[in-house]
């Protein structure tokens, strides 16, 4: 028997036990009505009996909390809110044990212990911050270090929340000596830096792996679908009620609006780097917070990159990285790569433009 005729059975089932003599209403609709509109108004009264829950559909509940410098906002359809919230507390407190190793300059964890250890000694590291910087280096050697982590001393001249004034020349010089992520090995569940001035940042890939952490950690408590989203990094899996996909839209870099891909982009994870997120101007000129690596200061080539992939640390690394490529290198790279998509934004003399990957072309009406 089919879904559709076991549900229908189901319900006349209950039309039949809810129009006996105990139902009066039931028996007066029955009998004043004829049997083509009487069927009808039953069923909607024992729609409207049982809440609209008739079919046991799930619920949409979310939570949200400030992490990682960001808000951080959680979705998940359940039958039980009760568990719902045991299982959305356990998420973020996957995030927040997580947020705490990669933490580079408080908090005691353990990156932060690893940046102040004395030069040339062996760091024993845990799994996780293993796992992170394993894949940093994937993609320092793939971009030709358009992406590393040793950026910290430069990084850390930067102040885009309060004093956001532009560091001294001299300063950027200085610091630009130690960034090269070639610098840090990694060997045996241990890193060692080869430069004692080398301390790591790891800003553009843990937000990405700690969304990845919280989506697991749904997944494993039995949530069929949810979604993720720290400050526009996005991981959504599984369908909405009535077989819907999630719609992410993002945000235009110039404009108030919100792009939204008419066909869906069948990747679990969308992450955005933009100019405009954490920016000051000076004389009329914008500094932002993604630093090119080998200029210890903003790249200027693009404006906004959003990439679409299989994971949220993938999509995060790669959003920094293609922005610091700029438009030209960063679409051939991001072409050249299976289960990646990027639409990109840059100006062109004072214009906006944009160029994605032949495979979200017809997907996205800018």
């Amino acid at each position: 028997m089919s879904l559709s005729k076991y549900l229908l059975k189901g319900m006349c089932k209950a039309v039949e036990i809810m129009s006996d003599k105990r139902f009066g209403f039931f028996k007066y609709i029955r009998g004043k009505y004829s049997a083509v509109w009487g069927i009808p108004l039953i069923l909607l009264a024992v729609w409207l009996f049982t809440g609209g829950w008739f079919f046991n559909n799930p619920k949409l509940i979310s939570a949200t909390k400030f992490l990682m410098d960001t808000s951080v906002t959680v979705k998940i359809f359940v039958k039980n809110d009760s568990q719902g919230e045991v299982i959305l507390k356990k998420a973020f407190d996957e995030a927040a044990r997580i947020e705490r190793i990669m933490e580079p300059l408080k908090g005691g964890g353990e990156l932060q212990r690893i940046n102040a250890s004395p030069a040339n000694s062996r760091r024993t590291v845990s799994p996780e911050l293993r796992q992170v910087l394993e894949r940093s280096q994937y993609f320092y050697n793939l971009t030709d270090g358009a992406f590393d982590p040793t950026i910290a001393p430069v990084k850390w001249l930067w102040d885009f929340e309060s004093d956001r004034k532009v560091p001294d020349k001299r300063e950027i010089s200085e610091k630009l000596k130690s960034v090269h992520f070639s610098s840090v090995k990694i060997d045996d569940g241990s890193i060692i830096f080869t430069d004692p001035e080398v301390k790591l940042d790891l800003g553009g890939v843990a937000k990405g792996f700690i969304i990845d952490r919280m989506v697991a950690v749904l997944k494993d408590n039995g949530i069929k679908a949810g979604l993720v989203n720290a400050g526009g990094d996005i991981y959504s899996f599984g369908k909405k009620p009535g077989d819907n996909d999630w719609v992410i839209g993002i945000s235009h870099p110039r404009l108030s609006q919100t792009i939204r891909p008419h066909k869906t982009i069948q990747f679990a994870a969308v992450a955005t780097s933009g100019d405009y997120q954490r920016f000051f101007i000076v004389d009329g000129v914008r500094y932002h917070h993604i630093l090119d690596p080998s200029t210890g200061c903003p790249a200027w080539d693009c404006i906004s990159v959003t990439v679409w992939t299989d994971t949220a640390m993938d999509a995060d690394i790669l959003a920094t990285s293609l922005f610091v490529m700029g438009p030209k290198r960063g679409l051939a790279l991001a072409e050249s790569l299976e289960h990646v998509e990027t639409l990109i934004f840059y100006e062109n003399e004072g214009s906006v433009e944009a160029v994605m990957t032949s495979g979200i072309r017809g997907k996205v009406q800018l």
